[in-house]
């Protein structure tokens, strides 16, 4: 063997043998080390009859491709191995949400006493618990978290920061005395798998205990993938898996009515829009698996809005005024809808796959009608294309496409 492929061979299998002992665990490290050994020493003997000054020359090779290769490999395969596999540990960790809102509890009350009294949010994740409390009399915002991805699962230090916040957006230990929150997961669970969506536990799955920005009431929400729901502060979800499907639409809107002081035989409604719960449902409408309505009239003006998972948003204020175009809900049927959707079907060659995924806007045709009180009309869209979409009457019969 000719001196250079020596000198060679004992730079590359010695930078090898260095990131094979780096990079393994027990055995195996020991294992690459002693056959490192080995093999330098015996390619280091080879040069014995090498020209004089040969052996200074393998060491500085070696030692240049060891540090210029060899280290940064070594530290890349190490940070990676760490990486997921802290990430793995934690993911792989069983979390009970229960204890850790107990646990999250009790570290506030050792960083504040009384700050209990006066929480803004608990969040709970794969890799983090998080808690934020509100110290009123100094108009501040305290937060920390326990961490469980990395190699130490600990505390971090409390953090403050002055909010805008006040004691409307705070609820108490109190508050969420009787929440379950493991019972209440089985229960959102069991909701998702009813309407039918396949999915399993992710790390981007996580629960947080707030009030709502919008009417302040204390709820639990529970993200799971691409899909959120509700829970009240004692566990309960809302009943309105019906409103997944056009079917239930109308009882859903009703009852949102009469819980709010209208009947459906008043002429209050605005507008009204809904959207199936279909990640391919047509943009005509609200958002997915929601039902707005625009109520003017018997003395208030605002927004009726209920989505499938969640509480109904109510936004309401006093007003004397009605406009005469407003109709009831009385005046939207299924069978008009049903009528609607079928003809957009056939119009427009809907695929069979995006037949039922409807979207609809009620609202009065002031674009086209002469009537001095124009009457309401019904626009339809099915799936995702936005030429699959058509104006109706409201007993169904077609009107235009533009």
């Amino acid at each position: 063997m000719s001196t250079s492929l020596t000198v060679a061979l004992l730079a590359v299998l010695t930078t090898v043998g260095l990131v094979g002992s780096v990079v393994s665990d027990g055995a195996a490290s020991l294992v690459w080390a002693v056959t490192t050994v080995a093999v330098a020493g015996l390619l280091a003997w080879r040069l014995r009859s090498a020209p004089p000054g040969m052996g200074l020359v393998a060491a500085f090779i070696t030692g240049i491709l060891v540090v210029s290769a060899g280290l940064p490999v070594a530290i890349v395969m190490t940070e990676g191995d760490a990486g997921p596999g802290s990430r793995a540990s934690a993911a792989d960790e069983t979390i009970d949400p229960s204890t850790e809102v107990q646990r999250v509890l009790a570290k506030a009350e050792e960083i504040q006493p009384g700050a209990t009294k006066t929480l803004r949010q608990i969040t709970i994740s794969t890799y983090w618990t998080q808690m934020r409390y509100l110290d009123l009399a100094r108009g501040e915002e305290v937060w920390f978290q326990f961490s469980r991805s990395g190699g130490s699962h600990e505390w971090n230090s409390p953090s403050r920061s002055t909010t805008s916040y006040r004691a409307d957006a705070a609820f108490s230990a109190a508050d969420i005395a009787g929440l379950d929150l493991t019972a209440a997961s089985t229960k959102v669970d069991a909701a998702i798998a009813a309407l039918g969506i396949e999915r399993k536990p992710s790390t981007s799955d996580k629960i947080e205990i707030a009030r709502r920005s919008s009417d302040k009431k204390l709820v639990a929400t529970f993200g799971r993938s691409s899909v959120e729901f509700e829970t009240d502060h004692v566990g309960n979800l809302p009943d309105n898996l019906a409103l997944a499907k056009v079917d239930g639409l109308l009882p859903v809107a009703e009852r949102l009515l009469r819980d709010n002081g209208f009947t459906p035989d008043q002429s209050v409604l605005d507008d009204l829009e809904y959207r199936v719960f279909a990640t391919n449902a047509s943009s005509v409408g609200s958002g997915k698996g929601t039902v707005e309505i625009t109520v003017r009239g018997a003395g208030k003006y605002g927004t009726l809005k209920e989505t499938v998972g969640k509480f109904p948003e109510v936004r309401l204020s006093p007003s004397t005024y009605t406009p005469d175009d407003a109709f009831p809900l009385r005046a939207i049927t299924t069978a008009a809808i049903e009528k609607a959707r079928s003809d957009v079907e056939q119009r427009f060659s809907v695929p069979p796959i995006d037949a039922h995924a409807l979207g609809l806007h009620v609202d009065t045709d002031t674009r086209t009608s002469s009537r001095a009180v124009p009457p309401p009309i019904l626009q339809v869209g099915l799936g995702p294309n936005s030429d699959h979409r058509a104006y109706y009457r409201i007993d169904g019969s077609y009107l235009r496409a533009d």
